[in-house]
């Protein structure tokens, strides 16, 4: 099984790495077949690694559609993605094309911040997954998540 983070900023997905090793959460590498079904999606210069970096330059779409892939994904334990709305292809239509791809059965936690849309797609996206501002946060609730999963309570 594998956690996953997902970013679209490459030094918050450093700092998320750090708190989920806080918590005792060890980050596995992003298997092969994944990464290649990323590649197809993503710009070709994103980190395929865990955690995985679209970079900025990925587009709305493109983050959903990489985001779909972990999901989808049977090896997927649980996903802490990280947006930085702040960029200009992120618009307001993003909680909605979210909506659209949750998996009830992974955790998902989300760290939204920065500038644009921001306060924005955090109350959209909050009405159906946690939503945080510090990776600290944001590792602390997948871990409970986490917990409440493997002991079959959700």
């Amino acid at each position: 099984m594998v956690i996953y983070i997902y970013t679209n900023g490459g030094g918050e997905g450093v700092l998320t790495t750090d708190a989920l090793e806080e918590n005792n959460i060890k980050i596995e590498e992003t298997p092969e077949d994944v990464k290649e079904k990323l590649k197809n999606i993503l710009p070709s210069f994103a980190s395929f690694h865990n955690p995985i970096d679209t970079t900025a330059q990925a587009s709305e779409d493109q983050y959903i559609e990489g985001l779909k892939i972990l999901l989808n994904d049977s090896r997927t334990e649980g996903i802490i993605a990280i947006l930085l709305p702040q960029l200009p292809s992120f618009t307001e239509k993003f909680p909605e094309k979210l909506s659209k791809i949750i998996n009830k059965k992974v955790p998902l936690v989300f760290l939204i911040y920065g500038g644009g849309f921001t306060e924005q797609i955090k109350i959209y996206v909050e009405e159906y997954l946690p939503v945080f501002e510090s990776p600290e946060e944001a590792a602390k609730a997948l871990s409970f998540l986490l917990r409440l999963k493997r002991n079959n309570w959700i």
